[in-house]
């Protein structure tokens, strides 16, 4: 059993390791865009009633 599961990890292929250039960073701004406005978009009545007062 303990052989079987060494053989088997050992088949297993490296998974690569993702790229943290500047190319892993773009497709990441228009999201936090998106959850900036979404944040804003709620926070938004909040803010006016308390500067209503």
């Amino acid at each position: 059993m303990a052989d079987r599961l060494v053989r088997n990890s050992n088949s297993l292929r490296a998974v690569p390791a993702p790229d943290w250039g500047r190319g892993a960073i773009e497709p990441m701004l228009p999201a936090l865009l998106r959850g900036v406005i979404f944040i804003s978009v709620l926070a938004a009545p909040f803010v006016a009633a308390l500067l209503a007062g």
